[in-house]
This record gives structure tokens, C-alpha cells and sequence, in this order.
């Protein structure tokens, strides 16, 4: 008789879809579900990933807010090269490093006693961009034009792309800031190891929060519903 296998190794699961910066004029509006920082990775010459080391030896950070989507947003959000801009109520991770990073942590001033709540929002638009050499430095002033950096990305350029970040608490009655709430927990119970009966550890992500009726707005003048 075949002993039952016994699997001791954790499957891996993909994270939730990245926010990414690709034009100038993209917008991005979350609810902030939960944050973190961690080291910034980069690849080394064995193909291994190790921790980018700043010039006075600490380690670079990045900050990791994990969102539930609100109306409002043109950015699109994936991983790797699949991406598509996402729908209210879905959740996805926005990656703040360099400057951005700094910008959060100027943003979250603006909050009661300074910290980030379940359901506060978080806004980003792109509205500035650096083209980058091959050696990581600056060339060329900060751009507005879109086509200058199309053109910089054609070459093979790196370029980042920039824009005001702010925080602020939801709107009073917001329907989201119940629904923040909910995916939450989900999130918090999903990251929480739970035997499963004869096998690995489970983990499950939480899933996408449905989207409530009339949850666009008409215009960019009116009032958002968060």
C-alpha cells in the first residue's frame, strides 16, 4: 500500500497586481488596507537578489501599500508584462521608493497623530517624468512632455515617472471605508497560518470586494464618493 504524500514545502502564490507608472496624466485613488516597508532588491551577477546598499551602508527602503481600488483611477495595475487598469473594489499594491517614499511619509503629516488608518485614501497622479543614463544618473531636466518620453523609453532608457502623492482621511458615511474594512480582515485572516488537513500550511489572498452601484462619477469636477 502507498503511503499518502505529505507535501512540506508552501506553495508560492503570486502577489496582487502592482500599480504602474507608464504615462504622464495617470491617477490612482485606494483605500489603504495595510503598509510596509522593506529592502530594495536588486539582481546580482550569480542571478541572486540582494539588498541595494545606499553610499552611508544602510540598506535602501521602498514602501509597500497594499489598496483597495476606488473610482477615479486611470493607472494601470498588473504583473509583469499583463496589465490592465483596475476596477473599483479590486485590490492592488502600490510600490513607493525613492522620492515617493519620501513623499508618503510627508503625506501621512496631514493625518490624526501622524498614522495611516484602515480606509484612508491615498491619491497619486503622474505629472512629471526623468529620463535616466546608463549609470542610474539624472539626464536632462524633468520632462511634461509625454513624446520626450516615449522617445527616451525607445532607446532603451529608464525613466521614472513622478507625481504628487497625498493621504487623507475617507469622506464621512463613505460606503468604502466599510468595504476597506471587510478586505482587512480578509487580508489579516488570509496571512494567518491555518493548518489544513494533511497538507502544506494555507494561505489564500483575499479577493476583489465587489463594486457598488454607481460607483463612478460623472465628471472630474464632482465630488468622489470616498
Amino acid at each position: 500500500m502507498t503511503s499518502p504524500r505529505i507535501t512540506i514545502e508552501e506553495p508560492r502564490t503570486p502577489g496582487y497586481p502592482v500599480v504602474k507608472r507608464t504615462a504622464l496624466g495617470q491617477q490612482f485613488n485606494g483605500a489603504v488596507l495595510k503598509s510596509e516597508s522593506r529592502d530594495r532588491l536588486k539582481r546580482a551577477d550569480d542571478g541572486s537578489m540582494a539588498p541595494i546598499v545606499k553610499p552611508n551602508g544602510k540598506h535602501a527602503q521602498e514602501m509597500v501599500v497594499t489598496c483597495m481600488t476606488l473610482p477615479g483611477t486611470t493607472a494601470p495595475a498588473g504583473l509583469g508584462e499583463d496589465e490592465s487598469i483596475p476596477e473599483p473594489g479590486e485590490i492592488v499594491r502600490l510600490i513607493l521608493k525613492g522620492k515617493s517614499f519620501g513623499d508618503w511619509i510627508d503625506a501621512k503629516k496631514v493625518l490624526p497623530d501622524g498614522t495611516v488608518a484602515v480606509g484612508d485614501i491615498v491619491s497619486h497622479t503622474t505629472a512629471s517624468a526623468q529620463v535616466y543614463d546608463a549609470q542610474g544618473n539624472e539626464s536632462g531636466p524633468e520632462t511634461t512632455d509625454q513624446a520626450v518620453v516615449d522617445q527616451a523609453r525607445a532607446k532603451g532608457r529608464s525613466v521614472g515617472v513622478y507625481g504628487p502623492l497625498t493621504l487623507r482621511v475617507p469622506a464621512p458615511e463613505s460606503e468604502w471605508t466599510p468595504r476597506a474594512i471587510t478586505a482587512y480582515r480578509t487580508l489579516t485572516q488570509a496571512e494567518t497560518p491555518r493548518p489544513s488537513a494533511g497538507g502544506p500550511v494555507a494561505a489564500a489572498h483575499a479577493p476583489a470586494v465587489s463594486t457598488p452601484s454607481g460607483a463612478g462619477y460623472a465628471s472630474q469636477y464632482d465630488e468622489p464618493p470616498f
